[in-house]
């Protein structure tokens, strides 16, 4: 039978609060220990087929709370089915308990090291709340955001297996935030865009012009919202 213990630090001082990895400090109230008599990957869905986490190891990153306060050296696991951003003190999995705004760790990119930015505290749309978390692939007065998840789908079974069984399946939706009148405009085309730029959209035909974006791909949105940004 499964059994949770949460303890929630209420009482300690942060002076004598303990450390994830040896550098997070751990405020009053500020997190809880999930201690399960069952092994952690079994929260990992494992009568699915697949992995609902965005890359199944831990990252070193750094994570910034509602409130402001800023946490670095932290390892961390981001949970694309649920929602949730794990971090892990000792060799204990971990929630936050308090809201996070946004995290950022280092992950490998070809031959290199890259940084991904996810960030929360943006309006309602469909299905996904303020809390929800999306990548910022582009950042200033213009945000271009990937709302990354993934969803259940049922196979009725393959060359592999003759029985039904469920797996995880990757989805992305780009999103465009306005950062003055904090508006969020879900982009499925080219029109999109054009509307949720509004008397900036005469800007995108001049940037295209000059330059050689396209518009056929995730990259020359990002060329294109990061010379927005830039434009004076």
């Amino acid at each position: 039978m499964r059994k949770i213990y949460t303890i929630l630090l209420c009482s300690i001082s942060l002076a004598a609060s303990a450390q994830i990895n040896n550098q997070l400090p751990l405020p009053p109230g500020t997190v809880s220990f999930v201690l399960e008599d069952r092994p952690v990957h079994e929260r990992m869905h494992p009568s699915v087929q697949g992995s609902p986490l965005l890359q199944n190891d831990w990252a070193e990153g750094a994570v910034m709370m509602a409130d402001g306060r800023n946490f670095y050296g932290v390892s961390l696991l981001y949970n694309l089915y649920d929602d949730i951003l794990y971090f892990k003190r000792d060799k204990e999995m971990c929630e936050f308990t308090d809201p996070v705004r946004q995290f950022t760790f280092r992950f490998l990119k070809g031959n290199d090291s890259a940084t991904a930015l996810y960030r929360s505290g943006f309006p309602a749309i469909g299905k996904n709340t303020e809390r929800s978390f999306y990548e910022v692939l582009a950042d200033g007065k213009y945000q271009l955001l990937n709302h990354r998840y993934k969803t259940l789908v049922k196979v009725k079974g393959d060359y592999v297996r003759k029985d039904e069984y469920n797996k995880f399946e990757d989805k992305t939706q780009l999103y465009l935030y306005n950062t003055e009148d904090k508006k969020i405009t879900r982009l499925d085309n080219f029109t999109d865009m054009s509307a949720a730029l509004g008397s900036q959209a005469d800007s995108v035909a001049g940037i295209m012009g000059k330059s050689k974006i396209k518009m056929k791909n995730e990259n020359d949105l990002i060329m294109l919202v990061t010379a927005l940004n830039h434009k004076k």
